[in-house]
């Protein structure tokens, strides 16, 4: 009895000690009761795994209503992440033995079934969400060979979805592929003569990463309060930084080369062979590891070169004339911590990050006040990404939008790439069978970046598919209100859509054959049409399977009649079930009531 107790006593003590982890362990958090915060319907699941997860499925929705939504994030937050990187290295292994070619469609091939399939739902979503944050892109000629590394890439943004703000920016900051697509990689050190006013250098570094890290991955371009408002003085706002700042940090940002690179300096370029050198966190190379001899070739400590003892002024917390000095160090990594802390520390974190994640997953136009709730979750001391997205899904705003039955100002159009995962998972699209080099074939149709404006790590530039504050001219420029994924909406990328989401319904349901002798494609998922043909003679019947399974019940009376005519006039006309069923499914997609998410 003493021992147990002791134990019990131990095993309480410790739980009291513990600190949030970085990986959440929510095994046993929860309890055998009936969960407060279940979904009252069905519908409401759906509605939250729309937002959660890349679409729900019957299965899902009937194990979140009996969870609820707390400990069903919980369980999210713990599964252990399904990676990327390992099946595209062995199939683009297998590929090139076998004298094939290899590409970024292996790599997508994979993306689209883990977007389908990984039961780590939540954490492919917010690596997703954060791909189009921290972004990378193959369409940049310095990356666009690169496909396990890429792959990495997703996988480290997947690895840090629930972790510290401050970890996932310095894990971006050390990735080769980042660092070869906004050129910290191999990036030099001013090469300098004299001193003061009489400093002359004929080589600068580059300022690419330098900017983009503070306008795009952590701060914007203005000082902002909680709620996302500007801050104002004089009437105008602060900005968050200048040319300046700018400059000393991208010497900051000099000397990366990948890992396992040698430390002859002569050999500063050498490209390894093998793919764990290429997507590896890269070396910092500082003065330790190079002679006078080779100035440019080494981390620039302490700005220009450290013989002039100059501190460094980068990005300081209230704007424009705050600064932050950062002193000599010997050992590179040093100068770029303490940049680190200086950018994660920033007070505009919390609402530009939080702001754009809600844009992701809930709304283009969250309120001031739904955006400062977050905030304060984000900037909570011990708090991360998981936090985070827990507070953005469990909000109010998210779960009962008081504009949601009157206004047009809530939700917001979804991804094009989020209509169709969503639709494979609400009819159990079956995946191909891996073919003999190991790859499964999700979508071998290709095209994705140009026909749905969209497709992961595929981005024109570093701005994104969209930003989040366009605004599409007419009625939402009129109102005030944001629309990002307007910006990739228009008569091409409508048209081209149309035609994938036909390539994935007419042509990808189970029972589908083509070609001589027939035979059913092998380069694409199949999806069940069972629950459809089994009402065929029914179609009020199929038309409520489709509002259940792709609408969340929210399906439009007038939408309602609209189908139910189709389908009766098609089944009067003599056509197959099947036939009825795509299509009914099909139209549904080309639907402005499906293509917003409310």
């Amino acid at each position: 009895m003493k021992t147990s107790a002791w134990v019990v006593a131990i095993f309480l003590l410790a739980g009291t000690a513990s600190v949030h982890a970085t990986v959440h362990d929510q095994l046993f958090k929860g309890t055998f009761d009936i969960p407060a915060d279940a979904p009252t319907s069905a519908a409401d699941a759906a509605r939250f795994l729309t937002q959660a997860t890349f679409g729900p499925t019957p299965a899902d929705i009937n194990y979140l209503m009996a969870q609820g939504y707390s400990e069903w994030i919980d369980e999210q937050l713990a599964k252990p992440v399904t990676l990327a990187e390992p099946t595209v290295e062995a199939v683009v292994f297998a590929r090139t033995n076998g004298g094939l070619s290899v590409g970024q469609t292996q790599r997508l091939n994979r993306t689209y079934w883990q977007f389908a399939y990984a039961p780590d739902q939540l954490r492919q979503r917010m690596a997703f969400a954060l791909s189009q944050i921290f972004v990378v892109s193959d369409q940049s000629s310095a990356i666009s060979q690169d496909v396990v590394p890429m792959a990495h890439y997703q996988d480290l943004l997947a690895n840090d979805a629930f972790g510290y703000y401050s970890t996932l920016l310095n894990d971006v900051t050390y990735s080769p592929t980042m660092g070869k697509y906004l050129n910290t990689y191999h990036n030099v050190a001013p090469v300098c003569s004299g001193s003061g006013s009489n400093k002359v250098c004929s080589t600068s570094p580059d300022e690419n990463y330098a900017r983009e890290v503070m306008q795009l991955f952590s701060v914007g371009l203005i000082m902002l309060n909680m709620d996302h408002s500007p801050v104002l003085s004089g009437g105008l706002p602060v900005p968050t930084y200048d040319q300046t700042i700018i400059t000393h940090t991208a010497q900051v940002f000099t000397g990366f080369t990948y890992s396992n690179a040698p430390t002859n300096p002569a050999n500063f370029y050498y490209t390894p062979t093998d793919y764990a050198g290429q997507y590896n966190p890269m070396a910092c190379w500082g003065t330790e590891l190079f002679s006078a001899n080779n100035p440019n070739m080494k981390h620039d400590v302490n700005g220009d070169d450290e013989v002039f003892g100059v501190p460094l002024t980068v990005l300081g917390p209230s704007g424009v004339g705050s600064v932050t000095s950062i002193n000599a160090a010997t050992d590179c990594s040093i100068e770029i911590g303490a940049e680190m802390v200086a950018i994660a520390s920033h007070p505009n974190v919390a609402p530009f990050i939080s702001r754009q994640l809600i844009q992701r997953f809930v709304t283009s136009n969250p309120s001031p006040a739904y955006i400062q709730r977050v905030a304060t979750v984000f900037d909570t001391a011990g708090n991360d990404l998981g936090d985070v997205i827990k507070a953005i899904l469990t909000d109010t705003e998210a779960r009962n939008p008081p504009a949601l039955a009157s206004g047009d100002s809530y939700g917001k159009l979804r991804e094009p790439v989020l209509r169709l995962t969503a639709m494979w998972r609400a009819f159990n699209a079956k995946a191909p069978a891996p073919d003999a080099y190991g790859e499964v074939k999700m979508i071998a149709y290709g095209g994705f970046q140009g026909g749905f404006g969209q497709s992961p790590l595929e981005s024109p530039t570093v701005f994104n598919f969209y930003l989040p504050d366009y605004q599409q001219p007419g009625t939402f420029a009129d109102n005030g209100l944001y629309s990002p994924e307007f910006q990739i909406t228009n008569t091409s990328t409508t048209y081209t859509s149309s035609n994938i989401y036909y390539w994935f319904t007419a042509q990808g349901y189970q029972g589908y054959t083509t070609g001589t002798p027939a035979a059913p494609p092998v380069d694409r998922p199949l999806i069940d049409l069972s629950s459809l043909t089994a009402n065929a003679a029914n179609p009020t019947a199929m038309v409520s399977t489709i509002n259940a399974s792709m609408m969340y019940g929210a399906m439009s009376a007038a939408m309602n009649t609209r189908l139910t005519t189709m389908l009766n006039e098609m089944k009067s006309g003599g056509t197959s079930p099947t036939e009825m069923a795509w299509s009914a499914i099909y139209v549904t997609m080309l639907s402005p009531e499906y293509s917003v998410q409310r």
